[in-house]
Formats: structure tokens, C-alpha cells, sequence
């Protein structure tokens, strides 16, 4: 009986050791998508990280005469790889050609707080095509930050700075 007991006392130590490790998220490869097959989009970001199985996907938009920019952390199987990974990425903004994409397995949206727009400038003026015919957009970069964040037993986002570039319509033609 003392034996059993042992061996239950045991058994927290023993998950503890088995437990999955918290993902470090930081360095990711970055993809910037500004158009989609009917014309320009709000922005959307992919950071892949590979060695944690994990992307991370920002949105940046224009509102109220700003940006803002929120984003969400996508963690997938272990056993994913980096192929099963970049095509999920495409599968979110072109036509979702690949069936056999990555699924993830959570989705955490990250907090209002943790991601801020910094700066932005207008870099100039494009005629893009929309379905009612061509349109004139200002082209603009924005920069952000990004807080770090731990949700605890899943991943650490690490903070981070970068720059989009970002469509808006304007109000002519």
C-alpha cells in the first residue's frame, strides 16, 4: 500500500517532466499581402514560426482617419511542418487551393493593448482595379509595435517592431 501511495504522490512530478514546452515565438518569416482577387484589402501579415509550429496574423486597416492594427496567434500540431504551414498562409488570403493545409489546433486573439500604431506617412498615389472599375488609393506605411505576450503553457510572443504598407480609397473617381 505504502508502495502505491508513492507511486501516486509521484505522478504531478511526472507530467510536469512530460509537459509540452512553451513556444517561443520571435524572428518569424514575414508575409505582406495587400491585394486580394478583387482588388486592394486591408493589409494582412503572416509571421511564420516554423520551429514553434505557430503564425502569427496581423490586420492592419484604415479607421477613422488612422490605422489600427490587432492580430491573432494561430499554434498548430507539433508535427507540422514548414509546407503545411505556408499553405494554410495562402489559403487565408488567395483561393484556398490546398486542402491539405495545416490546421490549427488553438487560436488566441491577442489582447487591444499589444499591438500599436506608431507612425504613418503617405507615400503617394495608385490607380488600382476594383470590381466597379479602377479606383485611386494612397499608398501608406505604418509602423507598430508589437507587446510581448505569454499566455502561460502555450507560447511567448516576444515584442517586436516592423512596417506595412497600407491602401486607402480615396474619395474621388
Amino acid at each position: 500500500m505504502l508502495l502505491l501511495m508513492i507511486a501516486f504522490a509521484s505522478l504531478p512530478c511526472l507530467a510536469g517532466d512530460n509537459a509540452p514546452a512553451v513556444r517561443e515565438l520571435a524572428g518569424g518569416k514575414k508575409q505582406e499581402v495587400r491585394h486580394s482577387m478583387i482588388g486592394p484589402r486591408d493589409t494582412l501579415l503572416f509571421y511564420t514560426f516554423e520551429k514553434g509550429q505557430a503564425v502569427l496574423q496581423l490586420q492592419v486597416a484604415p479607421k477613422d482617419g488612422g490605422f489600427t492594427v490587432n492580430g491573432k496567434v494561430f499554434l498548430f500540431d507539433p508535427s507540422t511542418n514548414a509546407e503545411g504551414l505556408a499553405k494554410w498562409v495562402n489559403n487565408q488570403h488567395s483561393d484556398a487551393l490546398f486542402a491539405d493545409a495545416a490546421k490549427p489546433v488553438e487560436i488566441t486573439q491577442l489582447p487591444a493593448d499589444t499591438c500599436t500604431v506608431t507612425r504613418s506617412k503617405e507615400l503617394g498615389k495608385a490607380e488600382q482595379f476594383t470590381p466597379e472599375g479602377p479606383r485611386i488609393f494612397r499608398d501608406y506605411e505604418v509602423s507598430f509595435s508589437i507587446k510581448g505576450v505569454k499566455v502561460d503553457g502555450k507560447f511567448q510572443l516576444k515584442t517586436f517592431e516592423d512596417k506595412a504598407k497600407v491602401f486607402v480609397k480615396s474619395a474621388g473617381k
